[in-house]
């Protein structure tokens, strides 16, 4: 899921309020001390983009490529197989087929 540099605030906002403070969350980060309060802080108010340390915090990346803010959870993948037959022979040949891409007995 793509998120705005707005969403991504929220969720740190959310965040700081769960923790407690900012920080905590800066306590976390793998930055000096100075540099990740400052880190939180500037994502926090919007002074440029939400820093990657705390994206990576909230579970998030910033695409390298294009710029765009996406949620780490997997993405969902369809593997389907088609199959023609015709005729007992074909129909017992396509059970036996799909049982064997499921890892089943036919």
């Amino acid at each position: 899921m793509t998120l705005t540099e707005r969403q991504a605030r929220q969720r740190l906002a959310k965040a700081i309020e769960a923790a407690g403070s900012q920080k905590a969350i800066a306590s976390t980060l793998p930055l000096k001390p100075s540099a990740a309060q400052t880190a939180v802080s500037r994502s926090l108010l919007g002074r440029g983009p939400v820093h990657h340390t705390v994206l990576a915090y909230l579970g998030l990346r910033r695409d390298p490529h294009t710029g765009v803010i996406r949620d780490d959870a997997p993405t969902s993948t369809f593997k389907f197989l088609a199959v023609q037959a015709s005729g007992e022979a074909g129909v017992a040949a396509t059970v036996a087929l799909v049982a064997a891409t499921l890892g089943r007995d036919a």
